[in-house]
């Protein structure tokens, strides 16, 4: 009797764990990357205005497919830009650890883009890399980029 009262707790209890690990996995639902791409607000240039975001839990190939991007970049040591108004602001962040993993400014040019990805503390330590025209044409895509 007293036996079967001890594997009765151990049952009950084993299933309230399981259940309640199953429906915290299923439940949650925070991604654990996200793209966000924004644009220079025109009444306030300090003010940057992220109309695309893109989540891994929504968007899982976009993201996918911008980091690949993003990692076949080729280093440029001078460029000839505007370095102060970039067509569109790129990052990556976690939303889980609350942390932010790459901010870039990109400027698209007749042969792709170059992308200025911050190395430092703040935006006077900068390292540029081009992306070839596929990419640029498909990162332009997927934000609906208006030229002008």
């Amino acid at each position: 009797m007293k036996l079967m009262k001890i594997t009765g707790v151990i049952a009950v209890s084993l299933i309230i764990f399981v259940g309640g690990y199953f429906t915290g996995n299923l439940n949650n639902n925070e991604a654990s990357r996200e793209i966000r791409i924004g644009y220079q607000n025109s009444d306030n240039p300090s003010r940057i205005d992220y109309r695309n975001v893109f989540k891994d839990t929504e968007n899982q190939a976009i993201i996918d497919n911008l980091l690949m991007i993003y990692l076949g970049k080729e280093k440029m040591k001078n460029v000839n830009i505007d370095k102060e108004n970039p067509d569109i602001y790129y990052k990556l962040i976690s939303p889980r650890q609350s942390v932010s993993l790459i901010d870039s400014r990109v400027w698209f040019t007749n042969d792709g883009a170059i992308i200025g990805e911050r190395s430092g503390e703040g935006w006077d330590q900068v390292e540029y890399y081009k992306l070839d025209k596929n990419n640029a044409k498909y990162l332009k895509e997927i934000i609906d980029y208006k030229e002008g």
